[in-house]
């Protein structure tokens, strides 16, 4: 099974490069986004194939997320 790859470009790693997050699936990668992410943009990844990214806006309440293409 391929897992998911969450590139948050919010936190940065200790190398100075977007935080990466492995996840089971889809949806947990989804969370693993929002729980770490106060506001800007994130990438899903399977393996070398970017599935989409994704923007957060609101902040802490009533925060949605734009999905744009990949």
């Amino acid at each position: 099974m391929t897992r998911i790859h969450v590139s948050i470009e919010e936190r940065r790693s200790s190398s100075g490069g977007p935080m990466i997050v492995e996840a089971l699936d889809v949806p947990t990668a989804l969370a693993i986004a929002d729980i770490n992410m106060h506001e800007g943009c994130a990438e899903l990844w399977e393996g070398e194939r970017r599935l989409g990214r994704l923007t957060k806006h609101g902040g802490d309440h009533a925060s949605f997320w734009a999905l744009g293409p990949n």
